[in-house]
């Protein structure tokens, strides 16, 4: 009755640790491909990875209304606008560029009209976010150098 019972439980551990890989294995990687709006700037530590929350901020009604569209094609169209009210809010940058996405590495390669090379590495993207690092400074003082993120939300 003992070796039953613990077949029986060994057999089912399997089983649910089986499927438990295969629904991993199976979720389709998120898409780059659609239109993203800035929503949050963040600020990593580099000696720990913690928030650092002086350096961490909503995006503002400009930033908003900015955008990175990322099409099937190969092309992304980016705008963005400088100021902090509405009525303020002027385009800074405009451009339609060829891109590349390599899912393995998580990197954005950018082909700018002049020529130029943009590289960009994704700490995330799901379905509904897509977060890029913008830069490695050291804001926090500590000599090591911080992740600066910006937070994009689909639309």
């Amino acid at each position: 009755m003992i070796k039953k019972t613990l077949f029986l439980s060994i057999a089912v551990i399997s089983l649910l640790a089986c499927s438990n890989n295969d629904e991993n294995n199976n979720a389709p990687e998120a898409s780059i491909v659609g239109k993203w709006q800035p929503s949050r700037y963040m600020a990593y530590s580099g000696k720990n990875g913690s928030i650092i929350t002086s350096q961490s901020s909503d995006a503002n009604v400009c930033d908003k209304k900015g955008s990175l569209d990322f099409a099937a094609n190969g092309k992304l169209h980016q705008i963005a606008y400088s100021g902090n009210a509405e009525a303020q809010c002027k385009i800074d940058f405009e451009a339609t560029s060829d891109y590349t996405y390599d899912t393995a590495t998580k990197k954005v390669q950018v082909k700018h009209t002049d020529g130029t090379v943009e590289v960009n590495s994704l700490k995330k993207l799901s379905a509904t976010e897509l977060e890029a690092i913008q830069e490695l400074t050291d804001v926090n003082g500590d000599g090591i150098k911080d992740e600066i993120t910006a937070i994009y939300k689909r639309l």
